[in-house]
């Protein structure tokens, strides 16, 4: 399971390093690296292993040409698999990084099946009217 976060930059070359904590997290049954980054909700990055994408994703695999949904079709299409130099960096996905609105500073937070990377801004511009005392109570914790 996700849990936490850290603060981060990308390179000159716009590659970002996964936090090894979270890398750990994101390989296959064989150990191999294997997961995905796609577009999430509120201009994020999600990142999720490819084993739980396609686990979550498996409802959908038989739709019909005719009813595919606009959602689903934008969906697919903003899903790009990892590939990780042997430093264990990656290059986010132009059209990603551009919709997250990431320029330098990253913030990547752990959310159970799934990692969040947030251009550091916005993230905490999106947190900084949460009232964390009433949203606790709501989890019951």
């Amino acid at each position: 399971m996700f849990k936490g976060i850290f603060e981060h930059q990308l390179d000159d070359k716009n590659r970002l390093r996964i936090p090894s904590r979270f890398r750990k997290e994101l390989t296959g049954e064989h150990n191999e690296k294997t997961y995905s980054f796609f577009r999430g909700m509120n201009n994020c990055i999600c990142v999720m292993s490819d084993d739980i994408l396609d686990g979550l994703l498996e409802p959908y695999a038989d739709e019909g040409i005719s009813s595919t949904s606009r959602g689903f079709r934008k969906f697919m299409g903003n899903v790009f698999p990892a590939e990780e130099d042997a430093q264990g960096r990656i290059v986010l996905p132009g059209v990603l990084k551009k919709m997250a609105g990431i320029k330098k500073d990253v913030v990547t937070i752990g959310l159970g099946n799934r990692l969040e990377i947030w251009s550091a801004e916005k993230y905490y511009e999106y947190i900084e009217d949460v009232d964390y005392d009433a949203e606790l109570k709501e989890m019951g914790i």
